[in-house]
């Protein structure tokens, strides 16, 4: 275990002498600053052993399992202590538990609430933390993405999405409005375009909806193309409703732009940037960003909102002031999966309660990530907002 300078005096034994992963340390009292050198600041999962009769131990028993939460604003505040040797007297900790004793009200009190240090009597933990890695660029890599080829061929991906949607549509999952459009679509495609009015009505579609409704004959169109039996006249009218739809996403990227307050006169790499920008909303699709019963997705209103903000490639005008991502543009999907997931139980609780306001972690409550913290906003159907690093 590394050598600190502790506040308190504490009876260390290291288990790693004996062939044992771990480290255990005992103390009559324990300080805010002294937990963060030995487990906080690695965030190394953490045993804490509570006093007997505390309030800590009424509320959440013997002993805590998790890492010490900390947000942005006490991270800076810990590490500027340790240069200006300041003593920082906080009388609890919030750990973020994944106990599975524990409920998800408990696991949120642990979270947001926290202990009281002086009802800790002991902690043990494993002193291993994995670093984070970086590209030859700089930039993070998102960690535990493992890529798996599989050869599709022979799969009918479009009965494949047909029969995933219906099912998870049986299952009690609602579906995210893009996905709605897609079953009508290859409904529409499979049935030479007719559909039984209950189904639309199923989904909240009229038949007004079948002529205005262009992503849902994007949908149809792909299937007919995907299984060549698309007409002259089909082909035509696919011309004319992917066009449409490229120009809907072009005047979202403008709109955005706008309030970047760019100058008309651009140089060499703004306009580089800008070829980026409109190659990347083209080729963007939406998805489901986190699964479940009630799900998280993002469509291309939330990925140009994010990505023109965040994205350092995409930073154009005024947006170069917000805070980039530490990340490549295409580790983007991966690294917000992996951001709401730390936080999946507390959305899908909060969802499903029939809320009249947006999910959000922010300030205190933003979500630490691989040495970062993120702000986000799901609205009450399931779409991501706004995401992005604390400044």
């Amino acid at each position: 275990m590394p050598k600190f300078v502790m506040r308190n005096d504490y009876k260390i034994i290291d288990y790693r002498d004996l062939g044992l992963p771990s480290v255990e340390v005992s103390g009559t009292k324990f300080h805010y600053q002294d937990l963060y050198e030995m487990v906080g600041k690695r965030q190394f999962m953490t045993t804490f052993e509570l006093r007997e009769g505390s309030q800590s131990y009424h509320e959440f028993g013997g002993s805590v399992l998790g890492v010490i939460f900390y947000d942005r604003k006490a991270l800076n505040s810990l590490e500027e202590s340790f240069h200006t040797k300041q003593e920082i007297l906080r009388k609890k900790i919030r750990i973020d538990s994944p106990e599975g004793e524990l409920s998800e009200a408990k696991k949120g009190d642990l979270k947001y609430q926290g202990i009281n240090i002086e009802d800790i009597e002991s902690i043990s933990f494993l002193p291993y933390r994995k670093d984070s890695e970086t590209y030859e660029t700089g930039e993070k890599k998102v960690p535990d993405i493992i890529e798996i080829e599989v050869d599709c061929g022979g799969i009918d991906v479009d009965v494949l999405n047909q029969n995933h949607l219906v099912s998870k549509h049986n299952s009690g999952v609602e579906l995210a409005h893009y996905e709605k459009e897609q079953l009508i679509g290859i409904t529409l495609a499979f049935n030479n375009g007719s559909i039984d009015s209950r189904v639309l009505e199923e989904f909240g579609f009229t038949e007004e909806d079948l002529i205005t409704n262009l992503n849902i004959w994007l949908s149809l169109y792909k299937v007919k193309e995907r299984r060549n039996s698309i007409s002259e006249v089909d082909k035509k009218s696919y011309s004319e409703v992917k066009s449409i739809l490229s120009m809907e996403r072009l005047n979202k990227v403008l709109k955005e732009l706008s309030r970047a307050g760019i100058s008309e006169h651009l140089g060499d790499k703004d306009k580089s940037v800008l070829e980026g920008i409109f190659e990347a909303s083209e080729a963007f699709s939406p998805s489901i960003l986190l699964h479940g019963k009630n799900q998280v997705y993002w469509d291309i209103d939330s990925y140009i909102h994010i990505a023109l903000r965040h994205l350092k490639d995409y930073q154009i005008g005024d947006f170069k002031q917000k805070t980039p991502f530490s990340y490549k543009a295409n580790d983007l999907k991966n690294l917000i999966e992996k951001v709401l997931h730390q936080v999946e139980s507390e959305i899908g609780i909060y969802l499903a309660s029939s809320p009249t306001s947006d999910f959000t972690r922010h300030g205190k409550m933003a979500v630490p990530y691989n040495g970062d913290h993120y702000h986000l906003r799901i609205n009450l159907d399931g779409r991501l907002v706004q995401f992005h690093t604390v400044e």
